[in-house]
């Protein structure tokens, strides 16, 4: 597999795990603190969402779009969403680095663990990293951020298996939640 790219080196990788609720940035700007955990619950309390809500609102009221015809509320809705979470992402790591302003977005990636990733080995992990950061970082330090990724990545692999393993336990006892069956008489109405 190979992890080669023509976009431009980022400063940060930003390390989503969404079941484990983390967030590892992997920072080549600052020697001292190349790698920090952020827990999200932390980051998206009450003041988060009311943000949110405010930027819908004004977004709805805005009439830019039609409410009897919603065509791309999802659409505003994913946007909202994502620029206040990475504001707020930002947000945390300037409060940690104090010097994030001067950091341009297009130095900033973010990478998400989930579907195919989560079945890289710490191999394919240390290679994609070495390939980012090959002259930015000591083959130790190297080590520890894939050894790291990897860690976390099994975490959130085995979180995403128990819930399929609990969804398909409930499917087949009749406790479907989120599922049902066209055999099931309380799903015919």
């Amino acid at each position: 597999m190979s992890f080669e790219s023509e976009n431009t080196t980022p400063s940060i990788i930003l390390c989503v795990f969404p079941h484990l609720e983390k967030i590892l940035l992997l920072n080549s700007i600052d020697s001292t603190k190349n790698i920090i955990t952020l827990n999200s619950k932390i980051m998206f309390n009450d003041d988060f969402y009311d943000s949110i809500e405010s930027k819908f609102s004004e977004e709805i009221r805005s009439g830019r779009f039609s409410i009897l015809s919603p065509n791309g509320v999802p659409e505003k809705i994913e946007t909202i969403l994502r620029d206040e979470t990475i504001s707020r992402i930002m947000d945390s790591i300037k409060d940690e680095f104090g010097y994030f302003e001067e950091i341009s977005q297009e130095l900033i990636s973010i990478f998400f663990f989930s579907g195919q990733v989560l079945s890289f080995n710490k191999k394919e992990l240390m290679s994609a990293i070495s390939i980012i950061y090959k002259d930015r970082f000591s083959k130790e330090s190297l080590e520890e951020m894939s050894e790291t990724l990897f860690q976390l990545s099994l975490k959130e692999k085995n979180i995403i298996d128990k819930s399929k393993n609990n969804d398909l336990y409930d499917l087949i006892t009749g406790q479907q939640g989120e599922f049902a069956t066209i055999w099931d008489k309380d799903s015919i109405t």
